[in-house]
């Protein structure tokens, strides 16, 4: 009996192979044929499975969520609550991570003269923004008092950090060392943490109930 294909499995597959394939050429240059050598698939197989390389590519930019997002599961399941630990899988302090950042380091580098893309990355913005929610509520409980102005604030300063760091360590290593990266996230998360504790202190009335 001939073995049954998982699709999604398959595309799976393909997305993390395609995701190498673009760290390591960039959106621009890389080609289906370099994503079908990647995965070990003929080009045949690819259009079987995806509509065309806009379609692989969002594939391929939604694995360092996945990543990130199992990642940060495991650590908050063994009862880690640092969140600069807890963010530092979001980070490429080390090589474990950086692959990620880089795909995402390809994609802003294209998308100011892609219409498509820009709305591409709308989307998947959206998509990541949850999981940032999440670490930070897990991390910092107090968050749940704060008003929600003040905790979208929070969110929004600290991915910027992240994609900032994301770009400075993927681009300039000698500079953005992986010491510099955890250094700088500490100091930031710490900073913002105690604006936000202070804001909202200034006018209790405000606080989220």
């Amino acid at each position: 009996m001939p073995k049954k294909i998982d699709i999604e499995e398959t595309r799976l597959r393909i997305a993390k192979a395609a995701g190498k394939a673009i760290a390591a050429k960039g959106i621009s240059a890389v080609t289906m044929i370099d994503i079908a050598n990647a995965a070990g698939v003929t080009t045949g197989m690819i259009t079987h499975y995806f509509e065309g390389k806009a379609d692989i590519i969002a594939a391929a930019l939604r694995i360092p969520f996945l990543n990130i997002e199992s990642k940060i599961a495991r650590l908050l399941k063994k009862g880690e609550r640092d969140l600069a630990t807890l963010l530092d899988v979001s980070i490429p302090a080390s090589k474990l991570h950086a692959d990620d950042s880089a795909i995402w380091v390809n994609f802003w580098g294209v998308i100011a003269a892609d219409a498509e893309y820009r709305k591409l990355n709308r989307t998947l913005h959206l998509e990541g923004r949850k999981i940032y929610d999440h670490v930070i509520r897990a991390a910092w409980p107090e968050s749940e008092q704060w008003p929600p102005e003040i905790f979208e604030t929070v969110l929004r300063s600290i991915i910027t950090f992240i994609f900032g760091l994301g770009a400075g360590g993927v681009t300039n290593r000698a500079v953005w060392t992986s010491s510099v990266q955890r250094s700088q996230l500490h100091l930031h998360l710490s900073l913002i943490r105690g604006w936000a504790e202070q804001t909202a202190s200034v006018d209790p009335e405000r606080k989220k109930k």
